[in-house]
């Protein structure tokens, strides 16, 4: 059965927000890729020291902020204090963003950010810990609809569907390489259900072509939606809408918005 965060086309999945022009993972990031009509954030979590679910890709700090360190050593008010656009920059000479108060995210503040917003959220950390904190905060908002769970690390997902049955949730990296050898084998016609709601890969993996028609459609025959990242050149996007990707996720929104136009 299709989960709640489903009832409507997920298509433009924003990589980071919009992140071609602004800072990574942060309010105006997401700001903007919700006024250029992303039907979705794709996000990241890590979890602080004092158990804070804090929204940044990179453990280390130092890749993006002013500050150094790794999340998972510090706390949420020393990670307040950090510049998240710092090393944010357009042409690689001048930094924007730097020193106008844009800070690291938590969880709690991005959901109330963005009360009417869906989001894609990957566990990045391999810590049941993080799981039961990401769902915590997520059932306090009452957002298990608009929220999709994702993490390479299967233990993380099952922890989710079976504290939020009602979540929509990613295959984990062992679910896709299981899911791809079951279609390359020819056996994938034995199995009908899978735990995960929605199959999300790159297009390729090495020379094997994971988004390719035949996949897609014994997916979508199992009621998985199947989405590609990272995708920001136009021939890649319709190569892929024409073999019936649901979503694809971009750094540039717009391009993709543009692109839609042809397949509507």
């Amino acid at each position: 059965m299709k989960k709640p965060f489903f009832e409507k086309p997920a298509r433009i999945f924003a990589h980071r927000g919009y992140s071609k022009e602004y800072p990574e993972n942060t309010a105006v990031a997401f700001e903007k890729a919700i006024e250029l009509g992303a039907d979705v954030i794709e996000t990241d979590a890590h979890l602080t020291k004092d158990g804070h679910v804090v929204i940044v890709h990179d453990e280390e700090l130092s890749h993006i902020t002013n500050g150094k360190g790794k999340v998972s050593e510090l706390t949420v008010d020393d990670i307040k204090q950090l510049d998240a656009a710092y090393y944010f920059t357009l042409e690689g000479e001048s930094f924007p963003y730097r020193g106008k108060g844009i800070t690291i995210m938590t969880l709690d503040e991005m959901l109330a950010a963005f009360p009417q917003q869906r989001f894609n959220v990957d566990l990045k950390d391999n810590n049941i810990v993080l799981a039961e904190k990401f769902c915590d905060v997520v059932l306090q908002h009452k957002a298990e609809h608009r929220v999709l769970g994702a993490s390479q690390y299967g233990k993380n997902l099952q922890y989710v569907r079976k504290r939020i049955p009602t979540m929509a949730t990613s295959f984990g990296l062992w679910g896709v390489l299981g899911f791809y050898f079951l279609f390359r084998s020819g056996l994938l016609g034995l199995f009908r259900n899978f735990p995960g709601d929605a199959l999300q890969i790159p297009e390729y993996i090495g020379p094997s072509h994971l988004a390719n028609g035949a996949l897609i459609r014994m997916a979508h025959d199992r009621g998985i939606q199947v989405d590609v990242w990272t995708i920001n050149h136009e021939r890649d996007m319709r190569r892929l809408l024409d073999v019936d990707v649901d979503g694809i996720v971009t750094d540039d929104v717009p391009l993709l918005q543009k692109v839609l136009k042809d397949y509507r």
